[in-house]
Protein backbone atom coordinates (compact mmCIF):
# COMPACT_ATOMS: atom_id res chain seq x y z
CA UNK A 1 0.00 0.00 0.00
CA UNK A 2 1.04 3.81 -0.59
CA UNK A 3 -0.06 6.43 0.94
CA UNK A 4 0.45 10.05 0.25
CA UNK A 5 0.71 12.25 3.65
CA UNK A 6 -0.16 15.91 3.92
CA UNK A 7 0.36 17.70 7.01
CA UNK A 8 -2.82 20.19 7.78
CA UNK A 9 -0.17 22.23 10.38
CA UNK A 10 3.54 23.08 10.94
CA UNK A 11 5.80 19.82 11.67
CA UNK A 12 8.34 19.29 14.32
CA UNK A 13 10.28 16.60 14.53
CA UNK A 14 13.10 16.56 17.01
CA UNK A 15 16.56 15.91 16.82
CA UNK A 16 18.71 13.79 19.79
CA UNK A 17 20.29 16.97 21.12
CA UNK A 18 18.74 16.95 24.83
CA UNK A 19 16.33 19.69 25.18
CA UNK A 20 15.35 21.38 28.70
CA UNK A 21 13.38 24.50 29.14
CA UNK A 22 15.67 27.07 31.15
CA UNK A 23 18.94 25.32 30.04
CA UNK A 24 18.68 25.55 26.02
CA UNK A 25 16.24 28.18 24.51
CA UNK A 26 16.27 26.41 21.15
CA UNK A 27 14.70 23.05 20.15
CA UNK A 28 16.31 22.00 16.94
CA UNK A 29 13.96 20.60 14.48
CA UNK A 30 15.01 17.66 11.61
CA UNK A 31 13.65 17.35 8.14
CA UNK A 32 12.39 14.70 6.75
CA UNK A 33 11.60 12.64 9.42
CA UNK A 34 13.10 9.43 11.33
CA UNK A 35 11.24 6.54 9.80
CA UNK A 36 10.49 5.19 13.16
CA UNK A 37 8.40 8.54 13.88
CA UNK A 38 6.36 7.39 10.26
CA UNK A 39 5.77 3.61 11.67
CA UNK A 40 4.37 5.18 14.99
CA UNK A 41 1.87 7.30 13.17
CA UNK A 42 0.81 4.34 10.95
CA UNK A 43 0.30 2.31 13.95
CA UNK A 44 -1.86 5.00 15.78
CA UNK A 45 -3.80 5.54 12.94
CA UNK A 46 -4.51 1.67 13.36
CA UNK A 47 -5.02 1.28 16.61
CA UNK A 48 -7.74 4.84 16.34
CA UNK A 49 -9.91 2.90 13.76
CA UNK A 50 -9.75 -0.23 15.94
CA UNK A 51 -10.30 0.72 19.90
CA UNK A 52 -11.14 -2.66 20.84
CA UNK A 53 -7.69 -3.97 20.11
CA UNK A 54 -5.79 -1.77 21.83
CA UNK A 55 -4.91 -3.14 24.78
CA UNK A 56 -2.78 -5.96 22.35
CA UNK A 57 -0.80 -2.36 21.64
CA UNK A 58 3.16 -3.93 22.31
CA UNK A 59 2.35 -7.35 22.89
CA UNK A 60 2.61 -10.83 21.01
CA UNK A 61 -0.91 -10.45 19.45
CA UNK A 62 -0.04 -6.72 18.49
CA UNK A 63 -2.17 -6.57 15.28
CA UNK A 64 0.44 -4.12 14.41
CA UNK A 65 3.15 -6.57 14.51
CA UNK A 66 3.04 -6.96 10.48
CA UNK A 67 3.69 -3.52 9.72
CA UNK A 68 6.68 -2.99 7.58
CA UNK A 69 7.80 0.34 5.88
CA UNK A 70 8.96 -0.61 2.02
CA UNK A 71 10.04 2.80 1.16
CA UNK A 72 9.45 6.17 2.17
CA UNK A 73 9.53 9.08 -0.52
CA UNK A 74 8.52 12.37 -1.10
CA UNK A 75 6.12 14.02 -4.02
CA UNK A 76 6.89 17.57 -5.57
CA UNK A 77 3.24 19.16 -6.00
CA UNK A 78 4.67 21.39 -8.22
CA UNK A 79 5.57 19.11 -10.89
CA UNK A 80 2.83 17.33 -13.15
CA UNK A 81 4.89 14.08 -13.91
CA UNK A 82 3.91 11.83 -10.91
CA UNK A 83 7.43 11.74 -10.10
CA UNK A 84 8.52 10.72 -6.53
CA UNK A 85 11.86 12.01 -5.00
CA UNK A 86 14.36 10.57 -2.72
CA UNK A 87 17.39 11.96 -0.69
CA UNK A 88 20.04 13.11 -2.70
CA UNK A 89 23.41 10.52 -3.13
CA UNK A 90 26.40 11.92 -1.17
CA UNK A 91 28.37 11.40 -4.07
CA UNK A 92 26.82 13.87 -5.18
CA UNK A 93 28.62 17.30 -4.87
CA UNK A 94 28.48 21.40 -6.39
CA UNK A 95 31.54 23.40 -7.19
CA UNK A 96 32.37 25.87 -4.69
CA UNK A 97 30.90 29.39 -5.98
CA UNK A 98 28.89 27.66 -8.53
CA UNK A 99 27.52 30.03 -11.35
CA UNK A 100 23.61 30.97 -10.22
CA UNK A 101 22.13 28.82 -13.28
CA UNK A 102 24.18 25.21 -11.81
CA UNK A 103 22.88 25.93 -8.18
CA UNK A 104 19.94 23.23 -9.09
CA UNK A 105 22.52 20.63 -10.16
CA UNK A 106 25.07 18.16 -9.03
CA UNK A 107 27.55 15.99 -10.36
CA UNK A 108 28.88 12.78 -9.62
CA UNK A 109 32.60 12.27 -8.04
CA UNK A 110 34.99 9.73 -9.68
CA UNK A 111 36.58 6.73 -7.76
CA UNK A 112 40.28 6.77 -7.99
CA UNK A 113 42.52 4.17 -6.95
CA UNK A 114 44.87 5.42 -4.09
CA UNK A 115 48.26 5.71 -5.09
CA UNK A 116 50.08 6.76 -1.83
CA UNK A 117 49.86 5.39 1.93
CA UNK A 118 47.91 7.51 3.96
CA UNK A 119 45.73 7.28 7.06
CA UNK A 120 42.40 6.70 4.71
CA UNK A 121 41.06 2.65 5.36
CA UNK A 122 40.04 2.03 1.66
CA UNK A 123 42.02 1.62 -0.95
CA UNK A 124 39.96 4.13 -3.13
CA UNK A 125 38.39 7.54 -3.18
CA UNK A 126 36.05 9.91 -4.79
CA UNK A 127 37.65 12.52 -6.36
CA UNK A 128 36.33 15.86 -7.91
CA UNK A 129 37.38 19.05 -9.52
CA UNK A 130 38.92 21.14 -7.24
CA UNK A 131 36.82 23.61 -5.04
CA UNK A 132 33.71 21.09 -4.83
CA UNK A 133 31.65 20.86 -1.54
CA UNK A 134 28.62 18.42 -0.18
CA UNK A 135 24.80 19.80 -1.74
CA UNK A 136 23.09 20.26 2.10
CA UNK A 137 19.49 19.01 2.12
CA UNK A 138 18.59 18.39 -1.75
CA UNK A 139 16.20 15.65 -2.81
CA UNK A 140 16.77 13.55 -6.29
CA UNK A 141 13.38 12.67 -8.38
CA UNK A 142 12.85 8.57 -9.21
CA UNK A 143 13.66 9.80 -12.57
CA UNK A 144 17.47 10.53 -12.35
CA UNK A 145 18.22 8.41 -9.44
CA UNK A 146 17.85 5.51 -11.56
CA UNK A 147 19.72 7.47 -14.33
CA UNK A 148 22.41 7.99 -10.98
CA UNK A 149 22.12 4.02 -10.51
CA UNK A 150 22.78 3.03 -14.11
CA UNK A 151 25.83 5.19 -14.76
CA UNK A 152 24.19 7.24 -17.27
CA UNK A 153 25.04 10.89 -17.38
CA UNK A 154 27.29 12.70 -14.57
CA UNK A 155 25.17 15.53 -14.45
CA UNK A 156 21.64 15.81 -12.09
CA UNK A 157 19.29 18.30 -11.51
CA UNK A 158 18.16 18.75 -7.88
CA UNK A 159 15.78 19.62 -5.69
CA UNK A 160 16.70 21.95 -2.82
CA UNK A 161 14.76 21.40 0.86
CA UNK A 162 15.13 25.02 1.96
CA UNK A 163 11.85 25.75 -1.65
CA UNK A 164 9.26 23.28 -0.26
CA UNK A 165 10.35 23.00 3.76
CA UNK A 166 9.92 26.56 5.82
CA UNK A 167 11.08 26.97 9.36
CA UNK A 168 8.63 29.00 11.17
CA UNK A 169 10.25 30.42 14.84
CA UNK A 170 7.91 29.24 17.75
CA UNK A 171 8.08 30.80 21.16
CA UNK A 172 6.70 29.59 24.11
CA UNK A 173 7.07 29.53 27.90
CA UNK A 174 6.58 26.39 30.55
CA UNK A 175 3.95 26.50 33.00
CA UNK A 176 3.78 26.16 36.54
CA UNK A 177 1.81 22.91 37.65
CA UNK A 178 0.61 24.24 40.70
CA UNK A 179 -0.19 27.96 39.81
CA UNK A 180 -0.55 27.48 35.28
CA UNK A 181 1.36 30.39 35.18
CA UNK A 182 4.39 31.05 33.35
CA UNK A 183 7.90 30.24 35.04
CA UNK A 184 10.92 32.22 35.28
CA UNK A 185 13.50 31.42 33.40
CA UNK A 186 11.55 28.72 31.21
CA UNK A 187 11.40 30.41 27.52
CA UNK A 188 11.97 28.23 24.74
CA UNK A 189 12.19 28.79 20.92
CA UNK A 190 11.65 25.65 18.27
CA UNK A 191 12.02 25.72 14.87
CA UNK A 192 8.78 24.33 13.21
CA UNK A 193 8.52 22.96 9.54
CA UNK A 194 5.85 24.35 7.12
CA UNK A 195 5.96 21.85 3.90
CA UNK A 196 5.12 23.99 0.49
CA UNK A 197 4.50 22.02 -2.16
CA UNK A 198 5.51 19.03 -1.13
CA UNK A 199 3.85 15.80 0.24
CA UNK A 200 5.41 12.85 1.99
CA UNK A 201 4.39 9.13 0.30
CA UNK A 202 4.81 5.65 2.76
CA UNK A 203 5.03 2.45 1.22
CA UNK A 204 4.42 0.00 3.56
CA UNK A 205 2.19 -3.98 4.24
CA UNK A 206 1.58 -5.75 7.03
CA UNK A 207 -1.32 -3.26 8.02
CA UNK A 208 -4.95 -2.54 6.38
CA UNK A 209 -6.04 1.11 7.24
CA UNK A 210 -8.57 2.94 5.55
CA UNK A 211 -7.81 4.87 2.39
CA UNK A 212 -8.15 7.92 3.42
CA UNK A 213 -8.56 9.72 6.74
CA UNK A 214 -6.23 11.56 9.20
CA UNK A 215 -2.94 10.71 11.38
CA UNK A 216 -1.25 12.00 13.80
CA UNK A 217 2.55 13.02 12.95
CA UNK A 218 5.65 14.37 14.96
CA UNK A 219 5.81 16.64 18.17
CA UNK A 220 2.45 17.45 19.47
CA UNK A 221 0.36 14.83 17.62
CA UNK A 222 -0.03 17.57 14.74
CA UNK A 223 -2.88 16.54 12.35
CA UNK A 224 -1.97 15.09 8.39
CA UNK A 225 -4.32 14.01 6.17
CA UNK A 226 -3.41 10.87 3.91
CA UNK A 227 -5.26 8.82 0.73
CA UNK A 228 -4.38 6.17 -1.27
CA UNK A 229 -1.96 6.26 -3.94
CA UNK A 230 -4.07 5.11 -6.66
CA UNK A 231 -2.24 6.55 -10.31
CA UNK A 232 0.68 4.58 -10.90
CA UNK A 233 4.02 6.58 -9.86
CA UNK A 234 7.39 6.67 -11.50
CA UNK A 235 9.16 3.95 -10.14
CA UNK A 236 13.00 4.75 -9.19
CA UNK A 237 16.11 2.53 -9.17
CA UNK A 238 17.53 0.04 -11.54
CA UNK A 239 15.14 -2.73 -13.38
CA UNK A 240 15.51 -6.64 -13.46
CA UNK A 241 16.23 -6.06 -17.03
CA UNK A 242 18.41 -3.01 -17.09
CA UNK A 243 21.39 -4.91 -14.80
CA UNK A 244 23.75 -5.87 -17.31
CA UNK A 245 26.13 -8.54 -17.21
CA UNK A 246 29.98 -8.22 -15.94
CA UNK A 247 29.65 -5.73 -13.59
CA UNK A 248 32.68 -6.31 -11.43
CA UNK A 249 31.54 -2.91 -9.18
CA UNK A 250 28.52 -1.74 -7.53
CA UNK A 251 27.29 0.74 -5.07
CA UNK A 252 24.37 0.49 -2.11
CA UNK A 253 23.00 4.13 -1.56
CA UNK A 254 20.95 3.94 1.86
CA UNK A 255 17.26 6.01 1.00
CA UNK A 256 16.64 6.02 4.69
CA UNK A 257 18.83 6.14 7.82
CA UNK A 258 20.78 2.73 9.00
CA UNK A 259 21.57 1.21 12.18
CA UNK A 260 24.91 -0.08 12.19
CA UNK A 261 26.51 -1.69 14.78
CA UNK A 262 30.07 -0.66 14.09
CA UNK A 263 29.25 2.97 13.68
CA UNK A 264 29.19 3.83 9.83
CA UNK A 265 29.84 0.33 8.47
CA UNK A 266 27.48 -2.51 8.35
CA UNK A 267 29.10 -5.86 10.44
CA UNK A 268 28.92 -7.83 8.02
CA UNK A 269 32.29 -5.98 6.87
CA UNK A 270 35.38 -6.95 8.53
CA UNK A 271 36.73 -3.77 9.83
CA UNK A 272 40.22 -4.61 9.08
CA UNK A 273 40.44 -5.79 5.61
CA UNK A 274 37.12 -3.93 4.91
CA UNK A 275 36.17 -7.97 3.03
CA UNK A 276 32.61 -8.73 3.77
CA UNK A 277 30.24 -11.67 3.08
CA UNK A 278 26.41 -11.54 2.75
CA UNK A 279 24.95 -14.87 2.07
CA UNK A 280 26.64 -16.49 -0.84
CA UNK A 281 28.77 -12.78 -2.05
CA UNK A 282 31.07 -12.10 -1.17
CA UNK A 283 32.80 -8.51 -1.92
CA UNK A 284 35.34 -5.79 -0.39
CA UNK A 285 34.41 -2.09 0.31
CA UNK A 286 36.34 0.37 -1.93
CA UNK A 287 35.18 3.63 -0.87
CA UNK A 288 32.28 5.36 0.85
CA UNK A 289 30.55 8.93 0.73
CA UNK A 290 28.94 8.95 4.21
CA UNK A 291 27.31 11.89 6.16
CA UNK A 292 27.37 12.98 9.49
CA UNK A 293 25.85 10.47 12.29
CA UNK A 294 22.80 11.75 13.69
CA UNK A 295 21.67 11.06 17.09
CA UNK A 296 17.85 9.04 17.29
CA UNK A 297 16.53 8.02 20.11
CA UNK A 298 12.12 8.66 21.02
CA UNK A 299 9.70 8.88 23.58
CA UNK A 300 7.67 5.04 25.08
CA UNK A 301 4.58 6.88 25.85
CA UNK A 302 3.29 3.40 27.29
CA UNK A 303 6.86 2.72 30.00
CA UNK A 304 7.15 6.88 29.97
CA UNK A 305 10.61 7.00 29.70
CA UNK A 306 13.05 7.86 26.64
CA UNK A 307 14.22 5.61 24.30
CA UNK A 308 17.59 4.03 23.03
CA UNK A 309 19.30 6.72 21.45
CA UNK A 310 21.17 5.45 18.41
CA UNK A 311 23.62 6.92 16.49
CA UNK A 312 22.42 6.27 12.85
CA UNK A 313 23.98 6.81 9.29
CA UNK A 314 21.66 9.50 7.55
CA UNK A 315 20.19 8.99 4.36
CA UNK A 316 21.86 9.23 1.03
CA UNK A 317 25.14 7.89 2.12
CA UNK A 318 26.59 5.54 -0.40
CA UNK A 319 29.11 2.34 -0.23
CA UNK A 320 31.22 1.42 -3.11
CA UNK A 321 31.84 -2.53 -3.16
CA UNK A 322 33.65 -4.43 -5.18
CA UNK A 323 32.61 -8.13 -6.40
CA UNK A 324 34.92 -11.25 -5.22
CA UNK A 325 32.38 -13.93 -5.20
CA UNK A 326 29.10 -14.11 -7.00
CA UNK A 327 27.62 -11.75 -9.80
CA UNK A 328 25.77 -8.66 -9.75
CA UNK A 329 22.45 -9.83 -10.45
CA UNK A 330 22.70 -11.64 -6.93
CA UNK A 331 24.05 -9.04 -5.34
CA UNK A 332 20.95 -7.40 -6.79
CA UNK A 333 18.39 -9.90 -5.55
CA UNK A 334 19.64 -9.58 -2.08
CA UNK A 335 20.31 -5.75 -1.99
CA UNK A 336 17.74 -4.00 -3.61
CA UNK A 337 14.84 -1.93 -1.96
CA UNK A 338 16.00 -4.40 0.97
CA UNK A 339 16.84 -2.75 4.85
CA UNK A 340 20.11 -3.43 5.54
CA UNK A 341 19.70 -1.77 8.92
CA UNK A 342 20.83 -3.51 11.96
CA UNK A 343 18.27 -2.44 14.06
CA UNK A 344 14.87 -1.48 13.18
CA UNK A 345 14.72 -2.64 10.01
CA UNK A 346 10.76 -3.26 9.95
CA UNK A 347 10.22 0.75 10.70
CA UNK A 348 11.98 1.79 7.21
CA UNK A 349 15.31 2.03 8.23
CA UNK A 350 17.87 1.24 6.05
CA UNK A 351 16.52 0.42 2.87
CA UNK A 352 18.97 0.33 0.20
CA UNK A 353 18.88 0.66 -3.81
CA UNK A 354 21.76 -0.84 -5.94
CA UNK A 355 23.81 0.93 -8.52
CA UNK A 356 26.57 0.07 -10.92
CA UNK A 357 29.50 1.31 -11.12
CA UNK A 358 31.44 1.54 -14.18
CA UNK A 359 35.41 2.58 -14.92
Amino acid sequence: MLIKVDPLDTLFFRDGKPFSMGEDTWGNCIFPPSPSVIYGALRTAYFSNHIDQLEKANTKEDPTNNLVIQGIYYLDNLENDNTLHLPLPLDLVQKKDVEPELENEAYLLSLVEMKLKSSCPTSHVLKGDQGVEAVDESLISGKFLREYLSCNGKNFPILRLNSRVITEPKIGIGLSEETHTAEESKIYRVGLKRLNNLSLLVEFEGLEIPYKGLLKLGGEGKAASYEKILDPLMVCGLSEDNIGENIQKFKLYLSTPAIFHQGWIPSWIDINNLEGKYKNSKFRLLTASVGKYQNLGGFDLQKKEPKPMWKVTPAGSVYYFEILEGDFKEIFSLFNRQSISEENSKQGFGITFVGKVTE
